[in-house]
Formats: C-alpha cells, sequence, structure tokens
C-alpha cells in the first residue's frame, strides 16, 4: 500500500470513496435517509474542493488504485478518514491514522482529535482514541450520533536513539 499527498486529480476517486463508505459501512448503524443526507447521491465537487484545500489529505492507493484516504489539521484534528468499502479491513485506514498521527507527533502535537461516526468509532477504540462525549449532529435537516473522541500522543520518541 502507497500512501501520498493528494492530487486534484484525485478528486472524483477521493468523492466516491467517501460516498461508497459512508453508504456501506454506515448501513448498520444510520437510517437510508440520515445515509442519504450524510452522502447524497449527486455530491457538490466544489464543496469538496473547498473543503480539501483547508486541510492536509493523504491518499492511500494499490497498484494504481485509490484505496482510501484521510484529511486532518494542523491543529490535530483528524477531519476525514474513510477506506472503500472493497479494501476495509485490510490495513488501509490503520496505515493512514498512523501517518497522521506520524506527522502530528513529527509537528510537535501531544493530542489528536476527531468526530467519530457510530461506524468509525470502533476503528478509533482500536488505534487508542478515547471518547470526550456523544453528540448529535444536523445534516441536511436530519440527525446522527457521532463521538469527539482523542488521543494523547507518546511525550518521547520511540526510536530516538539514547
Amino acid at each position: 500500500m502507497n500512501q501520498r499527498p493528494f492530487e486534484p486529480v484525485d478528486l472524483p476517486r477521493v468523492v466516491e470513496i467517501y460516498t461508497a463508505a459512508v453508504r456501506s459501512l454506515g448501513a448498520p448503524y444510520y437510517s437510508p435517509e440520515q445515509l442519504a443526507a450524510w452522502a447524497p447521491a449527486n455530491p457538490d465537487i466544489n464543496r469538496w474542493r473547498e473543503r480539501l484545500a483547508t486541510v492536509q489529505t493523504i491518499v492511500a492507493e494499490s497498484k494504481g488504485t485509490l484505496t482510501g484516504f484521510t484529511a486532518f489539521r494542523p491543529d490535530g484534528y483528524i477531519d476525514l478518514l474513510f477506506t472503500h468499502p472493497s479494501f476495509a479491513r485490510s490495513g488501509v485506514a490503520t496505515g493512514l491514522c498512523r501517518h497522521v498521527e506520524s506527522a502530528l507527533f513529527g509537528a510537535g502535537l501531544t493530542r489528536i482529535f476527531t468526530h467519530a461516526s457510530l461506524a468509525g468509532r470502533p476503528f478509533f477504540d482500536r488505534q487508542g482514541f478515547e471518547v470526550e462525549t456523544e453528540e448529535t449532529v444536523e445534516i441536511r435537516g436530519l440527525h446522527l450520533r457521532r463521538f469527539v473522541m482523542h488521543k494523547l500522543l507518546p511525550q518521547v520518541r520511540c526510536d530516538t536513539p539514547e
């Protein structure tokens, strides 16, 4: 699995991954109406372009196919972390999460945080995140449950020579 910075040409595939992941992996947790509000059938590409312009985005690819992506801010917020359902539970999200942790730790941060969906919470639990609170967010007139979660990064690098 290769990871690299997002390029504008990746945008259609990133939106496709997001939509497929929300609608497939979120299906056991949210109603069809909630999923449609969260990931509309006709996404606003300009809105996506604007959103990704404000974050650092990394994509994962395998044999030339994008398999997942993450987007994060310099303050430690993981805004997006999605894997295409065809590559779910294959290490894509874990690799992307480790990339974010490493980059933010290298920038001197000691804490990272995110808003995790009901579907995403088990993943973030396995990565060592802790729930701060549960909340409800309104998206296109519908209410969806999610969790504010954080993880403390180590104070000392494990790979630092003594």
